[in-house]
């Protein structure tokens, strides 16, 4: 006889996954390697069944008796007759200590071919473990589909709580992060560290308690690292959305209410929208609702300060054409004089440009050229998410006002000898609890937080469990008066002016505008 276990972690109560399983003639609908399962006896707590099950094109069938001891969530199984000369075993519910169901299945396995027995009776016995395997997964997803169906039906739910996938912004940020645990760490090579790096699975890293509204309200979440560098993206995107779908099924197992693409996941997130929607349940955000909504109050908050009329300004975005900087775009065209929107394909520019120019009043250019279209501009959104630099310092004007909101963050965290123009590091918002995960978020405060991290825990605060910020061009002047609004409500707002780890003082503002005038 040879021994086969397996175990999974469910996050259902014993008694959901236990009726579940004792539905064994449902099993066929879901679960894509039981081709066949009928019940043959209905007996008192239990029943004879017959199955047909296929494991990497390796087929089984066989005739069980299946004895259910409910008063102790226990589930035996004896083979009949069938392929095999023995199978038996059970299905054990424990209650785990953390919330939901172990679920542990044992089961002792004899093949009953002489000679064969010996030559491939631990494959078999393989197979067998994965069939196990693949069955506790297509139940925990069952589970998990119903749990997030009762959310969308605005039916009672126990889903709640927010999710933030994020990941290290470069490869010296990664090294902070694994010191943060290992403050002696001596990394190996770059390379070798980086192919572990992305070798890894993306996994649950911090949990988030008790985060507190301006209302009083409070709300848990997690953090879940997504192992990627920016360049990967790049490199692999295939992978990096792998790892994104991954990152999402663990906020479902932690049974969250909204997750929130941080970084470039969005990106991966958005370049592979409807797969990643047929993949998992959980309700996806980008985050770039709010983060637009912190870009504007930070552009208009600078612009009071420099003395700069929007009405009469001239705004440059770079990166107009991407998600957040198109809805600034849609915002700003209303508001400003004149706006250029810079980007990589010419096409796309031009559709974009015409569409601006019928939704407000400004004059809109398109440009190939970050240098060229920041030359005039008295304001400059940086949107783009680039690795490398954008533009050219030398390029701004005296007074400019430069709002980075690009990750990573390429132009405010860059060294620069200039003191006749305000840089701040734009998309960020200051927050009413502090937001730790013990190791640098590359936030230069505590008390600070990213514009797309904040969104999920706004929708949480406001049980606004949905896809808020997902589709390109899907966000709206009223959309962002709206979580800019709820932000307000629960002690959101727009973050001091940061040029890179340094606060800009007021009078340091004050400073540059008089050096514009003078």
């Amino acid at each position: 006889m040879i021994e086969i276990k397996t175990k999974k972690l469910i996050n259902a109560p014993r008694w959901k996954v236990l009726r579940l399983i004792t539905c064994i003639k449902e099993f066929p609908q879901y679960m894509p390697n039981v081709k066949q399962c009928d019940v043959v006896e209905k007996r008192f707590r239990g029943a004879v069944t017959e199955w047909n099950v296929e494991v990497d094109n390796m087929p089984f069938t066989w005739r069980q008796q299946d004895d259910f001891d409910i008063p102790n969530f226990l589930i035996k199984f004896k083979l009949i007759s069938g392929d095999l000369e023995r199978f038996q075993g059970s299905w054990i519910l424990c209650e785990s200590e953390g919330g939901g169901t172990e679920v542990t299945v044992e089961a002792s396995v004899k093949l009953g071919i002489p000679i064969l027995e010996e030559v491939i009776g631990g494959q078999i016995a393989e197979k067998l473990r994965k069939n196990f395997d693949l069955m506790l997964e297509a139940i925990n997803e069952r589970l998990t589909l119903r749990r997030y169906k009762n959310i969308k039906n605005r039916a009672i739910s126990d889903i709640k709580g927010f999710a933030v996938i994020g990941h290290p912004y470069n490869m010296q940020h990664l090294v902070r992060i694994i010191k943060y645990y290992n403050p002696d760490f001596i990394g190996p090579s770059r390379d070798f560290l980086l192919k572990i790096f992305d070798m890894a699975p993306s996994y649950s890293s911090s949990q988030i308690k008790g985060f507190k509204s301006k209302t009083g309200k409070e709300v848990d979440g997690i953090f879940v690292m997504c192992p990627m560098i920016p360049a990967s993206l790049v490199l692999d995107a295939d992978k990096v959305l792998k790892k994104v779908i991954q990152a999402c099924k663990i906020a479902e197992e932690h049974g969250v209410g909204i997750v929130t693409l941080g970084g470039f996941t969005s990106i991966a997130g958005e370049r592979f929208s409807q797969t990643l929607l047929d993949a998992v349940h959980v309700p996806i955000t980008t985050g770039n609702t709010f983060t637009s909504a912190m870009v504007i109050a930070g552009v208009e908050k600078a612009a009071g300060l420099m003395g700069v009329n929007l009405e009469h300004a001239k705004v440059t975005i770079i990166g107009g054409n991407g998600d957040i900087g198109g809805a600034c775009a849609r915002v700003l065209c209303r508001q400003v004089k004149e706006l250029t929107i810079t980007g990589r394909n010419p096409r796309n520019l031009m559709i974009k440009g015409r569409i601006l120019a019928d939704m407000g009043t400004a004059r809109i250019s398109t440009s190939l050229d970050n240098n060229e279209a920041v030359k005039d501009a008295d304001i400059v959104i940086a949107a783009a998410s680039s690795t490398s630099t954008i533009v050219d310092f030398k390029c701004f004007k005296p007074g400019v006002i430069v709002c980075d909101v690009g990750y990573p963050k390429n132009i405010s965290y860059t060294d620069c000898d200039r003191d006749d123009i305000l840089i701040f590091s734009g998309g960020i918002c200051s927050i009413p609890s502090e937001f730790s995960l013990g190791f640098d978020l590359g936030l230069p405060q505590k008390n600070v937080l990213y514009g797309c991290f904040a969104e999920a825990i706004l929708l949480d605060l406001e049980e606004r469990y949905e896809n808020f910020s997902w589709g390109k061009g899907s966000i709206t002047p009223d959309r962002i008066r709206y979580i800019r609004e709820v932000g307000l409500k629960h002690g959101f707002d727009v973050a001091p002016f940061f040029w890179g780890n340094r606060i800009v003082p007021d009078e340091e503002v004050e400073k540059i505008a008089k050096l514009k005038t003078g």
